[in-house]
């Protein structure tokens, strides 16, 4: 059986039970990292992460692991819903003291934070629904979506650390899905493009190529900006699977969701029609500011069979 080294300090009660639990299916697997990876869909960097308790595994990773020593399903789902809301309670309370990366600089972990104020316990039986967060720093469950109240002071920054005016000083933002089940899903259907912010950005061959996350659903996507028809965007998250949506016309198209706990979870790519692939690092912490909008040409010729379908816009 292998030494374990100490769980992070600041990693909640109901977090360190999941890592903790992870950490017992394993030993009693007998399975090596790189054997554990071989089995199942995650990465043996990934499942460093999940048993050191440096990042929430997705459910499907927790499962599959206990398919392997035929652990009870209903038992590890029970854990990861609890830890899962310790892991948002531990992301509100270190945004506000968040430190600004510097410029091209890769964040590929949650920084330890020290233990929040005591707040009223939470039965046990509690599930996550609804959840509000007031000045993007309190979580509480209730209902059904996701409100978020972003007050003005608390937006995004660009490169410089200035903030970006918002364009309204509160609104509030109402999501459908969460971590996981954001998977495979439209990030503007699922209002998780509502506080959509850009993790990563690079330009390839002409090209602006970012990575978009929600705080509030936990997740990234990729979008690519002056593009042209047959260029594909790609979000490729740390666990291996990869997304992809292509520019049918105009310039711009983005991908649907993947689960991504932290930006640093994800990367954006592009694979040009013309030839050639690039992609950016891992998300950072820092807020870049947006690519501009691609420049109209003077007479833009009209496609010879326009589309019926409206261009789903920029997420």
């Amino acid at each position: 059986m292998r030494e374990w080294i100490p769980l992070p300090d600041a990693l909640r009660p109901d977090a360190r039970r999941l890592a903790a639990e992870l950490r017992r299916l394993k030993d009693r697997s007998g399975l090596s990292l790189t054997a554990l990876a071989g089995q199942t869909s995650y990465s043996k960097s990934s499942w460093e992460r999940y048993f050191n308790g440096k990042a929430l595994p997705p459910r499907q990773a927790v499962l599959a692991l206990g398919e392997l020593v035929g652990a009870e399903p209903a038992r590890l789902t029970a854990l990861w819903e609890d830890a899962t809301i310790a892991w948002k309670d531990r992301g509100a309370a270190e945004r506000p003291a968040a430190v600004t990366a510097p410029a091209g600089s890769v964040v590929d972990e949650p920084r330890s934070a020290p233990a929040p104020a005591a707040s009223s316990p939470r039965p046990a039986s509690h599930r996550p629904g609804r959840v509000a967060i007031a000045a993007a720093s309190l979580l509480a469950c209730a209902g059904a979506g996701v409100f978020i109240a972003l007050d003005q002071g608390s937006g995004p920054q660009d490169r410089t650390g200035r903030e970006i005016a918002a364009s309204s000083p509160t609104r509030q933002l109402e999501t459908s899905c969460f971590g996981d089940s954001c998977t495979a899903k439209d990030p503007k259907q699922t209002g998780c493009a509502g506080d959509a912010w850009t993790a990563a950005l690079t330009r390839f061959q002409g090209v602006y190529v970012e990575l978009r996350y929600s705080d509030a659903c936990k997740a990234a996507w990729a979008r690519i900006s002056w593009g042209r028809p047959g260029d594909a965007a790609q979000v490729i998250a740390d666990h291996g699977r990869t997304l992809q949506a292509k520019v049918h016309y105009d310039t711009d198209v983005y991908t649907a969701m993947t689960v991504a706990m932290t930006p640093s979870a994800a990367r954006a790519c592009i694979t040009l029609t013309a030839g050639g692939h690039g992609c950016t690092q891992p998300g950072g912490s820092e807020r870049l500011t947006e690519p501009p909008n691609p420049p109209n040409p003077p007479n833009p010729p009209n496609p010879p069979n326009p589309p019926t379908t409206p261009s789903p816009g920029r997420g």
